[in-house]
């Protein structure tokens, strides 16, 4: 199950071998369970830490390195002091209170807009995990299983369990979430995501960022995190089943309009405009 990119011209041979490890990044929006590699991208021979240098590049003059110790504690005590205080900032940030009367309401948006990035950074620790989630809807308790396969700044996916569909909840509604492996989700939470990618996109992230960012969902999300509407965006045309605070029974159809606000949806000739607000869960076909 992949996730599909944004709308887009067809790239030109020069921007060919880009498009192909964006696309390779692409399937761990949605599944993030193998490790990066696009083969035929590193000619045979290269080194592991190799740039993605031209070959005629002029040969490097050995430098030598001095380092710098900026820290008198041990390695392994000063990563886990390290850790500690990144982890408490992130919790911090979640917990800013908004309502500040000092804060104006620029201000105020711009501490949302954090706290959301913070709250979505932790729920990526989850990634690959089977998840219980409890959420609100029309004043009940509901729950669905699945494996966690990402979260936006506003929305969590879900692989269900019972339907295989994608299923997206948006975190508002989430009450409470239920996984096994504490110590899995920790070493996720910790772990650098690009760190194995292949040295040409690691060259063009480095000198092309925003051109290369820019064309996939998956590095959106990754560097600045994606709303609901831009995720749904990516899924226009696919069949959906909404669930809501005021409609008395799920709607379906297919994905044909997003906005900022709301989305719609056909069937049979109708139109449904369903509102953000009121969505309790979305379930989109394979």
């Amino acid at each position: 199950m992949t996730i599909p990119t944004y709308k887009k011209i067809e790239p030109t041979s020069r921007e060919k071998e880009v498009w192909d490890d964006i696309e390779c990044l692409e399937s761990e929006f949605t599944h993030g369970k193998t490790t990066f590699n696009c083969p035929k991208v590193v000619p045979a021979g290269a080194e592991e830490d190799d740039f993605c240098l031209p070959e005629d590049c002029p040969e490097r003059i050995p430098q030598k390195k001095f380092p710098s110790a900026n820290t008198s504690l041990p390695p392994k005590e000063f990563e886990e002091v390290r850790e500690c205080i990144e982890t408490a900032n992130e919790l911090l940030l979640a917990l800013a209170l908004s309502e500040d009367d000092e804060v104006d309401n620029e201000g105020e948006e711009e501490l949302d807009e954090g706290r959301k990035r913070a709250l979505q950074l932790s729920l990526r620790s989850l990634r690959g995990q089977f998840v219980t989630v409890h959420f609100s809807c029309k004043g009940k308790k509901e729950k669905v299983s699945g494996c966690f396969m990402d979260a936006g700044l506003d929305f969590i996916i879900l692989e269900n369990a019972e339907t295989k569909n994608i299923t997206v909840l948006p975190t508002v509604r989430v009450l409470s979430l239920q996984f096994d492996d504490e110590e899995e989700a920790v070493a996720r939470e910790n772990e650098q995501e690009l760190l194995t990618i292949n040295p040409c996109l690691r060259r063009n992230l480095t000198f092309h960022f925003g051109e290369v960012v820019t064309k996939s969902p998956f590095l959106i999300n990754l560097f600045f995190g994606l709303n609901l509407k831009m995720f749904l965006d990516s899924y226009l045309g696919y069949y959906c089943y909404v669930k809501t605070d005021v409609d008395e029974y799920e709607l379906d159809g297919t994905l044909e309009m997003v906005k900022d606000n709301f989305m719609s949806i056909g069937k049979y000739g109708e139109k449904f405009g369903i509102d953000y607000d009121v969505v309790c869960v979305i379930e989109l076909e394979e």
